[in-house]
């Protein structure tokens, strides 16, 4: 067979398992923000995501509900938000059993699955919030600074009680510095320096760090954009453009939920404050 009519016939099996899968799926303030493999772990189904699978594997291990694979050269596609990932061997993958994909033991997989995270090095943030649970990647590997500094003030318990007192529908919701009652957070570790991965994109899903006109005054509040906001990176609205440090990797439907949240102008100076307030009620670091 000729090389163009198998990336023909590739073209086609991807199209038809991903229409598959998605039809199985079930699963400026007064500072200017903006311009401010462990079995416990496979235990939580909010750590399950269902995922696009196919590549070569090798050394496939079930255990219980679980299996590991360690791939040769795999590709993992997330729909919600659209994402992709790459792993070589070295890079263990987990999923639970109840997927509907071919597996080849040693050999060959491909197909909808439902991947346990996180599925790299980086540490994941679980936001639990009024409305829902939204689980972020952390790039500890490309914005090691920015993702340590909210990595220390989830641990701390910082977020935990705070609302999201800024939100915009097709732009951006914003938390992590005020309580239901108006009174501002102030982070005990300060502004932290602006941090700009050129790989790291403003987009669906992204987490960045909100900071007023100083490009190093960023300290605990962030935003979660909601759509692609590429004007917010370096050369967009400001010069050094908006630190991004992670992604949504579950729950940006969440996301949505909130930012079409009406809003209000609340304490005569916070703009776009939701009328109902969305509490963060915590946030939770899991590391791989």
């Amino acid at each position: 067979m000729r090389p163009t009519k198998l990336r023909n016939l590739w073209v086609i099996i991807l199209i038809v398992c991903s229409v598959s899968f998605t039809a199985t799926c079930s699963l400026v303030p007064p500072d200017g923000t903006i311009i401010d493999e462990g079995e416990d772990r496979c235990s939580n189904d909010y750590l399950l995501k269902k995922a696009f699978l196919f590549g070569r594997v090798q050394h496939l291990t079930v255990e219980g509900e679980f299996t590991t694979i360690e791939p040769v050269n795999i590709r993992i596609v997330f729909f919600q938000p659209f994402q992709g990932f790459h792993y070589t061997t070295g890079e263990p993958i987990t999923f639970h059993n109840q997927h509907q994909g071919i597996i080849l033991a040693d050999s060959f997989l491909l197909g909808s699955f439902s991947v346990v995270l996180p599925i790299n090095a980086n540490s994941l943030a679980v936001m639990n919030t009024t409305l829902g649970t939204i689980i972020i990647e952390l790039y500890e590997d490309k914005t090691p600074m920015t993702a340590e500094n909210f990595i220390k003030l989830a641990n701390d318990g910082f977020y935990n009680g705070l609302v999201f007192h800024r939100v915009i529908q097709d732009f951006v919701i914003q938390g992590g510095g005020y309580y239901p009652n108006g009174t501002e957070k102030i982070s005990p570790y300060g502004p932290i320096d602006l941090e700009i991965h050129p790989q790291v994109h403003h987009l669906d899903g992204t987490i960045g760090m909100a900071r007023t006109s100083d490009p190093n005054s960023a300290t605990s509040q962030f935003f979660i954009d909601d759509g692609a906001q590429r004007f917010l990176e370096p050369g967009g609205v400001d010069p050094a453009g908006y630190a991004a440090f992670g992604r949504v990797v579950k729950g940006i439907e969440v996301v949505r939920e909130i930012a079409r949240v009406e809003t209000m102008t609340k304490f005569g100076v916070m703009e776009d404050w939701p009328v109902d307030d969305i509490i963060i009620e915590t946030v939770t670091i899991v590391a791989s």
